[in-house]
C-alpha cells in the first residue's frame, strides 16, 4: 500500500493534476509489497556546471564534418536497408576540435522534420546555446490514400491489445492506419496507427533490444561529429513526445536528460529506465488529443495520463521512483513562468534528476509559439550532465565499462542544402503556401440558412452547440450516444471518431466552403468536461490542412475554412491538420461583407 497526502494548488497550477486536490504518492512503508519491483539503479546525472565540467569527445572530433556549418543539411540514410531521412543543424561556432552537445528533436504524427524544426523552436537555439540540433523524420510506409503519414513505432503504438487491452476504442478503429511495416495488421479493433520498422527497439516498446535507427543515428553522428558525449538529449512532440519517452527508457545510461512535448505511453505499455534520467512533460491544459490527465482522448485512443508516468500504476513503478524522488512537489521556475499561463511543478528533490510536469493554457501543439517552446525545451536539458556516458551507448561506473558492442553506423545515401531543396509535403495534399494568393472567403449563409460549423456570433443550427477549439470557437455539430457507458467501459458515440480522411462518419457535411476546399468534417469527443469521451460528449468539427510550421496554419490553409475561420493546430492527431476555428472576439471583423466576396460555396 501506499501513503498519501492532499495537497492545494493555486487555479493555474491545478491544471497540472486535473484537480485543486491531488494524493501525491510518497514512498512505500517498510516491508509493503507494492508490485513488482522493477530492476533500477541510480547511475547519477550532474546538474551541469559550465566552470567545472569536463567534456567527453566522440569518435568523431578532429574530423572534418560532412554536413555545412551555420546551415541545416538534409540527409538520407540508409539503415538495415530502409532508408530514413533527417535534418541536422550545426551551429555557426562549430568546431571539429570541440565537442558540443547533440539534441534531437523527434515530429509528431505526420509532420515532416522540415515543419517540426520550423514550429518547435529548438533548431533556433542551436547558434545560441553551442549544439548541433538533429530532427529525424519518421516512417512513411503507408501505401493508404491521405496521410502524410510519417510515424515513430513507440509505447506500443503497433502492440495492440496490449497488457492494458486494446489501445483504442471500437468507434476509433481504423484500418486504414495500417503500414506496410506491419503487414497485415490484426488487431480488432484496429488500433495500430504507425509503422512497424525498427525506430528503437523491434516492438517500439519494452527495455532490451534498443538496436534500431535512432540508437544508429546517435552512434552515426558521434562517429562523424565532435560530440561532447555526455551531454546527449532527446525531445519531440506529440507522436514524437512519444518516441522520447521511448528513447529515454531504452537509452537511459546514454541521454543526460529528456523533454517529451505532449506525449504519453499507450496504457498498459507505460515504463522506466534502468537509470535515472531528468525529464520535462510539457502539455497543454485543453489538449484532449493525448491528454495530460485522463486516459481517453478525444480521437478514441487510451493513453496513460502524466501522473501515473510519473508516479506508477499497475504496469510500472514510475519515474519518479526510478529517480528516487522524495518530499513535496515545488514550483519549478522558469523565465516563462506566466506566458500563456505556463506553471511548472517538479516532483520533489530527485537524486537522479528532476521530474518536471509544465502546464499551459492551450491544446496539442508547442508551447507558445516556437521561441518559447525552444527555450522552455532547451533551459531543461542543458542543466544536465551524463559523465558516465563515454560514447555509443557505453557507461562506466567507477571504472567498470558497460556495453562493448560495436557501434551500428547508417549508410548515408544523400546529403542535400537545405537551401537548395527541402522536402515538401505530398503536393496533392495541400496547396502551395503563397501569401500574395487573393484568397476568397466563402460564407455560411446559404440562402436563408446558415450551414453547420459556422460562426457562433452569427448564430448555430439547432441539433449545434459553441465549443471551444485551437484558441477559438465554433458552432459545432452535436453526435448522439447510442450506448451509454457502463463503468470504465466508455459510450458509444453515434458517428465513427477521429480520422485523417474524409469519410462517412456521421457528421454533417453542409460546411458551407468554397469549391476545392480540401475541408472534412471529423467527428471527436469534445466539450466542456476534463474527460468528454467518458462523458459523452461528442461533436463534429472542420478539418482543414495545415502545411504550415506554426500553430496558426496560414492564409492559404485558412481559405478551406468557411467564413472567416483561421485553420489552426491543436486539436487533432495528425499533426499535418488543422481545425476551422473562429476567433472569440475580433470586432475588427465586418462579418455583414462576407457575402460580399466572390466564392462558390459548397453545402
Amino acid at each position: 500500500f501506499l501513503l498519501s497526502r492532499s495537497v492545494n494548488f493555486s487555479p493555474v497550477a491545478s491544471s497540472l493534476l486535473g484537480s485543486m486536490k491531488f494524493s501525491v504518492f510518497l514512498a512505500p512503508l517498510a516491508g509493503a509489497v507494492v508490485r513488482p519491483l522493477e530492476a533500477v539503479s541510480l547511475e547519477q546525472v550532474k546538474r551541469y556546471d559550465a566552470e567545472s565540467h569536463v567534456p567527453n569527445p566522440s569518435k568523431g572530433c578532429g574530423k572534418e564534418p560532412p554536413f555545412a556549418v551555420g546551415q541545416t543539411t538534409v540527409v538520407k540514410a540508409k539503415f538495415v536497408d530502409v532508408e530514413w531521412l533527417f535534418r541536422v543543424y550545426l551551429p555557426k561556432e562549430y568546431d571539429k576540435n570541440r565537442p558540443v552537445p547533440l539534441v534531437f528533436q523527434f515530429p509528431g504524427w505526420g509532420m515532416t522534420a522540415e515543419i517540426e524544426q520550423k514550429g518547435s523552436g529548438i533548431t533556433d537555439r542551436a547558434d545560441v546555446d553551442d549544439f548541433v540540433s538533429v530532427t529525424p523524420q519518421g516512417m512513411n510506409d503507408n501505401p493508404n490514400w491521405g496521410g502524410p503519414w510519417y510515424s515513430w513505432n513507440c509505447v506500443g503504438t503497433t502492440q495492440s491489445p496490449g497488457p492494458g487491452g486494446p489501445t483504442c476504442t471500437e468507434a476509433a478503429n481504423h484500418p486504414n492506419y495500417c503500414y506496410s511495416s506491419c503487414g497485415s495488421c490484426g488487431d480488432n479493433p484496429q488500433c495500430d496507427w504507425t509503422t512497424c520498422d525498427d525506430t528503437i527497439t523491434p516492438t517500439g516498446t519494452g527495455k532490451i533490444d534498443a538496436d534500431g535507427y535512432i540508437a544508429a543515428l546517435y552512434d552515426t553522428l558521434e562517429h562523424r561529429l565532435c560530440i561532447d558525449t555526455t551531454r546527449e538529449f532527446a525531445a519531440g512532440e506529440s507522436n514524437g513526445g512519444m518516441m522520447a519517452y521511448q528513447t529515454g527508457v531504452n537509452l537511459a545510461k546514454r541521454l543526460a536528460a529528456i523533454a517529451p512535448q505532449f506525449g504519453s505511453f499507450h496504457r498498459g505499455f507505460n515504463l522506466v529506465p534502468q537509470v535515472g534520467l531528468p525529464v520535462i512533460d510539457i502539455h497543454g491544459s485543453k489538449d484532449t488529443t493525448v491528454p495530460a490527465n485522463v486516459s481517453l482522448s478525444a480521437d478514441g485512443y487510451y493513453y496513460t495520463p502524466t501522473d501515473e508516468i510519473f508516479w506508477g500504476n499497475d504496469f510500472s513503478i514510475g519515474w519518479a521512483e526510478t529517480n528516487n524522488c522524495s518530499g513535496t512537489r515545488t514550483h519549478w521556475k522558469t523565465p516563462l513562468d506566466g506566458q500563456y499561463d505556463l506553471w511548472c511543478l517538479s516532483e520533489g528533490y530527485c537524486q537522479g534528476g528532476d521530474v518536471v510536469r509544465c502546464s499551459w493554457t492551450g491544446g496539442h501543439t508547442w508551447f507558445g509559439g516556437a521561441k518559447d517552446n525552444g527555450l522552455l525545451v532547451t533551459m531543461f536539458l542543458f542543466q544536465w550532465t551524463r559523465p558516465s556516458h563515454k560514447g555509443f551507448g557505453q557507461s562506466s561506473i567507477q571504472g567498470e565499462a558497460e556495453g562493448g558492442n560495436e557501434p551500428a553506423l547508417l549508410e548515408f545515401v544523400e546529403l542535400i542544402d537545405s537551401e537548395l531543396v527541402d522536402e515538401p509535403l505530398k503536393e496533392d495534399d495541400f496547396d502551395e503556401e503563397d501569401s500574395s494568393i487573393d484568397i476568397a472567403v466563402a460564407s455560411n449563409d446559404i440562402g436563408d440558412r446558415l450551414s453547420h460549423y459556422g460562426d457562433p456570433r452569427k448564430g448555430c443550427l439547432p441539433d449545434e452547440e459553441v465549443i471551444e477549439l485551437a484558441s477559438g470557437t465554433s458552432c459545432a455539430p452535436v453526435v448522439g450516444i447510442k450506448l451509454e457507458g457502463v463503468g470504465e467501459e466508455p459510450p458509444v458515440p453515434k458517428c465513427h471518431i477521429g480520422g485523417i480522411t474524409e469519410h462517412d462518419n456521421g457528421c454533417p457535411k453542409d460546411m458551407g466552403v468554397r469549391e476545392g476546399s480540401k475541408a472534412f468534417p471529423v467527428c471527436l469527443a469534445k466539450g466542456s468536461s476534463i474527460d468528454p469521451y467518458m462523458d459523452g460528449q461528442f461533436h463534429c468539427l472542420l478539418s482543414c490542412p495545415c502545411p504550415s510550421g506554426q500553430t496558426e496554419c496560414g492564409k492559404v490553409a485558412d481559405s478551406h475554412c468557411p467564413g472567416r475561420a483561421r485553420c489552426r493546430r491543436g486539436e487533432l492527431m495528425n499533426g499535418a491538420l488543422g481545425v476551422c476555428t473562429y476567433d472569440k472576439d475580433d470586432g475588427d471583423n465586418d462579418f455583414d461583407s462576407l457575402n460580399d466576396f466572390d466564392a462558390t460555396v459548397v453545402v
